[in-house]
């Protein structure tokens, strides 16, 4: 890229030494955080201003970053998503990050290991939404919302709404989120609604196997099918 001169290191070691340098004395400062720091302590939470501190693990417990040390609070009037449930899209979709994988996933899924964990996205369902649909754990299912659709394994779970269903956007193609999402900007961020959107459920018939991945075992007790 022409700009070597400015990139002469041997080692990631020699980078990070870098950065903690430069952030100095700034709001996020790791100037204290070293390799050798990070072993010992099993991890360091910045800020961590000087080699002889640990780190900050809670962040604002004695005061806030203002000059009287006060969190500053805003009310504002609650709007709600731009799209709700209705007849024909009953359920909230919701989409979001797992442990595995980071955003896009372009880094990430790359990783033998990572991949293992969780090799393509799921559909998490409710018990109780999943019977009413007569899903089975580990069935593929077709999700559409008004934009678009996509097919997914069932990963039955107790630990999301009945009403809602959530798949994870670290995927592109025929496997992203974002062909579910609605893209509704909000008023005054900006920021597209990629998270809330209405949606519904289909069974489809299909022979092809899920790909459960480690992350799977242990996860689901096949509520469904058990009855609970």
């Amino acid at each position: 890229m022409g700009r070597g001169k400015y990139f002469q290191f041997e080692s990631p070691r020699e980078i990070f030494d870098e950065l903690r340098v430069a952030s100095k004395g700034g709001k996020a400062d790791y100037f204290g955080i070293t390799y050798e720091k990070i072993d010992k302590q099993d991890g360091v939470f910045w800020p961590c201003p000087t080699e002889e501190s640990k780190g900050t693990p809670r962040l604002f417990e004695e005061r806030f970053a203002h000059d009287d040390g006060k969190a500053k609070f805003h009310a504002i009037e609650y709007k709600g998503a731009a799209e709700k449930p209705d007849d024909e899209y009953p359920l909230i979709f919701t989409s979001g990050r797992i442990v595995h994988q980071y955003l896009s996933g372009n880094q990430t899924r790359r990783i033998g290991f990572l991949v293992q964990q969780c090799p393509e996205p799921f559909v998490e369902i409710h018990p109780e939404t999943a019977m009413k649909y007569k899903i089975n754990d580990g069935e593929r299912v077709k999700v559409i919302s008004r934009r678009g659709e996509g097919i997914f394994p069932a990963l039955v779970v107790k630990t999301i709404r009945p009403d809602t269903i959530f798949v994870p956007y670290h995927w592109g193609e025929e496997l992203a989120a974002n062909q579910i999402t609605n893209a509704a900007l909000d008023p005054t961020s900006k920021i597209p609604e990629y998270k809330a959107c209405a949606a519904r459920l289909e069974k489809i018939h299909t022979r092809e196997l899920p790909i459960l991945g480690e992350v799977r075992k242990g996860t689901s007790l096949n509520e469904v099918q058990k009855g609970k």
